[in-house]
């Protein structure tokens, strides 16, 4: 009787052990990703997107794949971005900034320049469609991988005293532009393109030395710019090009199940930011509609027209990439085609992460 009871109490012994054993493998294969970004961890797109993607890696990978996220810019800042997932200082960079670094990608930037978007969904699915088709893109993107296409919040112009819908409308305002194609855009339209920190745009318009900003519309009640502006033109004027990139050496490494998962994602991943960005630019204008603020909505021929005016800046751009050893003209073509088709797939991303029609 003593005899069996030690014997069982060996067998138990053994089993904890060898599940022990198994399990401290197991922890050993994890495969950790380091992600960054310099999104703040309140931000929708960070909390409503890009942790319920990493979370639904780890699942379909059944726990072999570990995020460990690093928000607010706490390791890595935006202007380091390119140069963190390409030296592999992180593992997933979500997002990188591209257009912080524009002149090193001049094709990419050609998709997100002046009235050429309608939507950050748009723009995502452009850029998707883009660097499916054009080796180009895919030769400019190297070095990383590329697991999600995005773009900023788009900038609209919104103005203390004037309600924009010519482009002479802008003659003599002071506007803060956005960006260095704002600049442009601004002194082909007779505007003055003034340049102050983001820190001081408030007191600018305060003081009145701003007459106006070029800027996204879901951040403007939080910088609390509505303060003084009532006037919205919703024009899709420029957004920044975005993408949720892995250290190409970390995807290397990936094992092709695992690979297999981040692309199945991709176009998934890529609409739920532009859907995300869609919602909160939806909820802005409706608080501005019911306060009583003056919107206008430019047209597809309105802005067909205003690009039409800022001709110069595309002609610039497709000498850009002519100096870098394409045909600019030819490119920029290309992605025009591509941008008006992809404006006939409006898309959203359901609960399951499938892509459909909208």
């Amino acid at each position: 009787m003593k005899k069996g009871k030690l014997m069982i109490g060996v067998l138990v012994v053994s089993i904890l052990l060898s599940v022990s054993a198994v399990g401290a493998v197991r922890a050993a294969d994890v495969i950790g990703l380091k992600a960054a970004t310099w999104f703040p961890t309140s931000h929708p797109v960070y909390q409503q997107v890009l942790i319920p993607w990493g979370q639904l890696v780890e699942k379909r990978s059944n726990g072999r794949v570990k995020f460990v996220w690093f928000p607010d810019g706490s390791l890595v800042k935006n202007e380091q971005g390119l140069s963190a997932i390409k030296g592999g200082m992180v593992d997933v960079m979500a997002p990188l900034s591209i257009w912080a670094f524009d002149k090193q990608f001049p094709i990419v930037t050609a998709i997100y320049m002046p009235m050429q978007l309608d939507s950050e969904t748009h723009a995502s699915r452009s850029f998707y469609d883009a660097f499916q088709r054009m080796p180009e893109i895919r030769e400019e993107c190297k070095g990383m991988k590329i697991v999600g296409f995005a773009s900023s919040g788009i900038a609209n112009f919104h103005m203390k005293d004037i309600l924009a819908k010519t482009p002479s409308d802008f003659k003599g305002q002071r506007v803060w532009p956005a960006n260095s194609i704002g600049v442009q855009c601004a002194k082909l339209w007779g505007a003055v393109p003034t340049l102050v920190k983001m820190a001081d745009i408030y007191m600018s318009l305060q003081r009145g030395t701003l007459d106006g900003v070029w800027f996204p519309t879901p951040p403007i009640a939080d910088f609390r710019f509505t303060d003084m502006i009532k006037n919205h033109t919703l024009c899709g004027f420029c957004a920044g090009s975005q993408a949720v990139v892995i250290n190409q050496a970390k995807w290397d490494s990936l094992p092709s199940d695992i690979q297999k998962i981040f692309d199945e994602l991709t176009l998934p991943l890529s609409i739920a930011i532009g859907n995300k960005f869609g919602e909160m630019n939806d909820h802005i204008i409706g608080e501005l509609r019911k306060r009583g603020d003056n919107i206008y909505v430019l047209s597809r021929k309105e802005k067909d027209e205003w690009r039409a005016s800022i001709q110069p800046i595309f002609d610039a751009q497709a000498a850009d990439i002519t100096a870098a050893g394409r045909d600019g003209k030819a490119i920029m073509a290309k992605i025009q085609t591509i941008v008006a088709e992809a404006r006939e797939k409006p898309s959203k991303v359901t609960q399951d992460w499938q892509v459909v029609k909208e």
